[in-house]
Formats: structure tokens, sequence, C-alpha cells
């Protein structure tokens, strides 16, 4: 049975300056009779389409997996980046969340 997460429960996810000063921070929950859940959330830099001139942006990029191995030894399952603000923290985490829904069975 999956277990019930709080991913906005406070500190549970690091606050967007921990990622800000380039932090990375990984986690994991493990449900009994489940494959376990990895999760990777980095800071990452990502070129806009079409600006070829412009510096690339800053995201926060998520990342997630079965265990029991860790990321380098992993095949990582999905990703998706966001922006580093504060709005695409809640998002990241939003995103953490369906993942974990749609690839841990109730």
């Amino acid at each position: 049975m999956r277990k019930a997460i709080d991913w906005h429960a406070q500190y549970f996810i690091p606050e967007l300056l921990f990622f800000q000063n380039g932090c990375v921070f990984t986690g994991s929950v493990n449900n009994d009779g489940e494959k376990e859940f990895r999760y990777k959330l980095s800071p990452a830099q990502e070129a806009e389409e079409g600006a070829d001139s412009d510096p690339p942006r800053r995201v926060i990029l998520v990342e997630v997996w079965y265990g029991p191995f860790c990321y380098e030894k992993s095949t990582i399952e999905d990703r998706h980046s966001f922006p580093m603000d504060e709005n695409g923290r809640q998002e990241a985490i939003n995103w953490l969340a369906a993942k974990y829904e749609e690839m841990i069975p109730g």
C-alpha cells in the first residue's frame, strides 16, 4: 500500500534558496512490497528555444526513478524542469507528487 505523503509539508522539500545556492536534494519513499520511489531535485541551466544568444535560464530539474540503487546506477524514469522561482518550486513539488501517485500503485 502506498504511503500518504504531504509533499508540501514545511521542510519536506528544501526552500527555494537551497536550490538557488546550487545545492542538490535527493530523497526516497519506501513502500512495503513495492518498488522504492526515488527522486532528485537539482539546479540546472536550460537554453530557451530559439534564443541562441541569450544566457541559459536557471531551472529546478526534477528526476524520478525506482530504487534500490543510487542515481548514477539507475534508469531515470522521467524528468522535468521548472523555473527557478517559488512558483516553479511549487510546480516541481506538484509534479513530484503526481509522479509518486503514478509510479507507485495505491
